[in-house]
């Protein structure tokens, strides 16, 4: 039996053998998971405020059995022939060849150094099928993200960082990210312009933010945002918290995060 195998192994008898809590006070709940259309022998997904997540590791492994996992500097690092992905405990993110997958609730860890990933962006990562009946249902074959395929270009990526860096850059990954928000929320509304480009530079809106060195959470934020991940839904103003405006004065809060509310 190889080392890839016996690791393997050892980290599903720790989870399945775990007597203390892995994420809260209380024992979470944990379910049958399928794997083209076969019980996955020893792998359970770990209900977490209602999220189903997998072992990074033996997930990994039971959609990409080609997968190699080590330990480099703090995280675990997969690879094989056409990916790369990457995870660390309590990151908010998942990354996969240069794609960035937001975590909201961020990446669990046991005591033991078992981490957790929510199955659907370990499946979403690799390509895999993942649907829910009453269990976590996989099915692998497919092919995984690809920076070639990112929804954003340099540019773009670069504008947003800027903006996000001027606007909230002392704010925390979240309050950055929803400041991404407002402007993709505009992109995608019919009363505002069509690209990033012309949304910040609309007259009056972002003046100035493009002349700002981003800082690297801003980059992080605008990588996240730009790949899908929204914490404000349909809200298109914000403000500091607090402070009056005309979006505070004729729009509904939407949320208020660090030291921004937010509306729509």
């Amino acid at each position: 039996m190889n080392k890839r195998i016996t690791h393997a192994l050892l980290c599903l008898t720790l989870l399945l053998g775990l007597s203390t809590p892995a994420f809260a006070e209380e024992t979470p709940a944990t379910v049958e998971v399928t794997l083209n259309g076969e019980v996955a022998e020893g792998l359970s997904a770990t209900i977490y405020d209602g999220t189903s997540y997998l072992p990074f590791y033996a997930g990994t492994l039971a959609i990409r059995p080609d997968a190699q996992i080590n330990w480099e500097d703090g995280q675990f690092v997969a690879t094989a022939a056409d990916f790369t992905m990457t995870a660390r405990a309590y990151d908010h993110y998942l990354v996969v060849n240069d794609r960035y997958l937001y975590i909201p609730d961020g990446i669990k860890a046991d005591p033991d150094g078992t981490i957790y990933v929510p199955a659907r962006t370990l499946a979403v990562a690799l390509g895999a099928w993942i649907g829910w009946n009453d269990r976590v249902e996989l099915c692998s074959g497919g092919v995984p993200l690809t920076a070639e395929a990112r929804p954003y270009d340099d540019a773009t990526l670069d504008l947003m960082a800027r903006v996000i860096t001027h606007e909230s850059g002392y704010q925390p990954l979240a309050g950055k990210i929803a400041v991404g928000n407002v402007i993709m929320n505009r992109v995608n509304s019919p009363s505002f312009p069509n690209t990033v480009y012309e949304v910040v530079y609309q007259p009056g809106q972002f003046p100035g933010a493009a002349s700002y060195e981003p800082n690297a959470e801003s980059i992080l934020a605008a990588r996240l945002c730009l790949e899908g991940a929204n914490v404000v839904p349909g809200a298109y103003w914000f403000n500091g918290a607090g402070k009056s405006c005309w979006a505070s004065r004729n729009k509904a809060t939407i949320a208020v995060i660090g030291g921004h509310a937010f509306y729509g």
